[in-house]
């Protein structure tokens, strides 16, 4: 399993602190199954901006220490990019980092309690460069949770979606796991991460989110999302998405409180 998004190069970012911890939650992933692990610090525009340079040397002394280590994983890089105006700029001109730094694929993160009016633009601007967006998590954006809609709308428009395996155990809470659960079933996660920051306390963490996510997927969706597609990261190949999109969520009436509606593109 390939594991697209995680914060395991140690005092780059909110992750893991030292390198001591970086191990310690690379071992637990890698006794979750994955192994391949996308690490993705968080890049900022302006005075906390992360170079591509700096996050590849931090790969290089991670990778160093894992093969002394003697866990048997890959570690590639990447970052989980905080969406701004120019990013398609930046992107065009080298700044931003794409995942396992194949050219192809750029994570990149959206404000947690809404939707920028310039989000549709970027996603244009990084298309023009030939790009692929891929969203971090939107299941734990408020602006998604109020708006699914929007959802299918960008993946119609070629934007891919990341799943974070711990919504699906209510890790962020009841509305980001009902969205989680509604973008399984609708063909609208592209890919998981575990958007690891720190050891977890309870070894069996990943393992019990793996079967979740099988148990809500199903065995076909649960390979797509955990290994053919995230292959397609890794070889910098584009991903043609071949099932419809689908979205089902709750809207209010009159006459109840609430109804099962459907929206379909």
């Amino acid at each position: 399993m390939i594991d697209i998004h995680s914060h395991i190069l140690p005092d780059l970012d909110d992750g893991s602190k030292n390198i001591e911890d970086t191990l310690e939650i690379i071992g637990q992933l890698r006794g979750a199954g994955f192994k391949t692990l996308i690490a993705t610090p968080h890049v900022l525009e302006g005075r906390e901006y992360l170079s591509p340079e700096e996050i590849l040397a931090a790969v290089d002394q991670v990778r160093k220490r894992v093969t002394e280590a003697s866990i048997p994983i890959e570690i590639l890089p990447g970052a989980e990019n905080y969406i701004f105006p120019d990013m398609g700029k930046w992107a065009g001109g080298g700044k931003l980092l794409t995942l396992g730094n194949t050219g192809k694929y750029l994570l990149l993160e959206l404000p947690m309690l809404e939707i920028p009016q310039y989000t549709e633009k970027v996603f244009f601007d990084l298309q023009v460069e030939g790009l692929i967006p891929v969203l971090a998590h939107p299941e734990r954006n408020k602006g998604l949770i109020d708006q699914p809609e929007l959802l299918l709308e960008w993946a119609k428009k070629g934007i891919f979606f990341q799943l974070n395996l711990r919504s699906l155990r209510g890790r962020y809470g009841p509305q980001a796991q009902e969205l989680a659960e509604i973008m399984l079933s609708g063909n609208l996660v592209h890919f998981i991460g575990s958007d690891a920051h720190r050891p977890s306390q309870k070894e069996s963490v990943y393992l019990e989110t793996l079967k979740n996510l099988k148990e809500v997927a199903g065995e076909e969706k649960f390979q797509e999302v955990t290994l053919k597609n995230p292959q397609a990261i890794l070889i910098g190949e584009e991903l043609v998405a071949e099932k419809e999109y689908t979205l089902h969520r709750r809207v209010r009436n009159k006459r109840k409180n609430g109804l099962l509606g459907f929206l379909r593109r």
